[in-house]
């Protein structure tokens, strides 16, 4: 996988992801819904999805100067040179965004070479917010199931804040169920694999050994 890496020494990238201030000022309202920014650069491009062209689309959509007025409150607040603080602002909009879709798409490419009967096919962004699913399972044109892939941290989640969060995302996923009459799973990932491979495999087994019987 083709990926970002953030050039910032460790402490300072650490300082900076605790300023509560700093975060806040990432927020959606303020650096753009990353995630349906690059939901339409990858259902809009037209040839290959790269991290070159994923950076042109954004850099385009949102206002560069938002971007510059977070850069000079982490040089002002946090005495970073500009070099650090640009890295820091473009690695966390740009750069983790990628990153995350990247390794889904790794995943993703796995399943693919594992279950040769299924398709797997990316939803869209508006699928995705409202039922927590953003890939689906096809056979023959057919809906399988639904899948959401999460990173291992999201598992261990347990704030309040996250724990209801979690509680949300089940009741999305249980609305899927109900509309599309289909399972709808999560996959956990750890680094570049799936966290509990075996769990996953037999998971999606189970579900294609039911659901493909009743297609043929």
């Amino acid at each position: 996988m083709d990926l970002y890496q953030s050039n910032i020494p460790k402490y300072i990238y650490s300082k900076l992801n605790k300023d509560p201030k700093l975060s806040r000022k990432f927020r959606s309202s303020n650096v753009g819904k990353c995630t349906q920014i690059f939901d339409n650069y990858y259902h809009g491009v037209d040839g290959e999805i790269t991290k070159s062209g994923w950076s042109d689309f954004y850099l385009k959509t949102i206002h560069i100067s938002i971007l510059n007025q977070i850069v000079d409150y982490i040089i002002e607040e946090h005495s970073c040179s500009e070099a650090y603080a640009k890295d820091y602002v473009y690695f966390r909009v740009v750069g983790q965004t990628w990153n995350g879709m990247a390794k889904e798409q790794h995943l993703i490419g796995i399943l693919s070479r594992e279950f040769l009967n299924a398709d797997f096919i990316k939803t869209n962004y508006e699928l995705d917010e409202q039922y927590f699913t953003d890939w689906e399972a096809y056979s023959f044109g057919q809906l399988l199931f639904g899948i959401q892939i999460k990173p291992i941290s999201y598992k261990k989640m347990n704030t309040p804040y996250q724990l209801q969060a979690k509680e949300n995302h089940k009741a999305q996923a249980e609305a899927y169920r109900e509309k599309y009459k289909v399972p709808h799973i999560v996959i956990y990932y750890d680094g570049d694999n799936f966290y509990d491979k075996d769990y996953v495999f037999n998971q999606i087994n189970t579900i294609l050994a039911m659901k493909i019987n009743v297609i043929f």
